[in-house]
């Protein structure tokens, strides 16, 4: 159960009215085991995915992956190229 708030609408400061009579729940009955069946642990997921499904898909990855470390790094080189050239420009004056 959530403490309640309560507003006064009288005069003075409007500040809120808690109810205190909160009860938390026992923790004595509450034991250290997990039922259930065990979860696989995360280790153990991605070792199954790289020896089963990653192998499959790499070269195509690696190859869409170099396309898009060139494609992104043709405009830093030209940005580079110019900014040599401007402050080339700006030495000569």
């Amino acid at each position: 159960m959530k403490p309640t708030f309560q507003f006064n609408t009288g005069r003075g400061p409007t500040l809120p009215k808690t109810d205190y009579s909160f009860q938390s729940t026992s923790i004595a009955n509450i034991g250290g085991r997990c039922f259930g069946s065990r979860r696989p642990s995360f280790r153990a997921i991605s070792q199954d995915y790289f020896k089963n499904e990653a192998r499959q898909s790499f070269a195509g990855e690696a190859f869409f992956f170099s396309v898009i470390v060139l494609t992104a790094a043709v405009p830093l080189l030209n940005s580079a190229y110019a900014l040599v050239h401007l402050v080339r420009s700006f030495a000569t004056i």
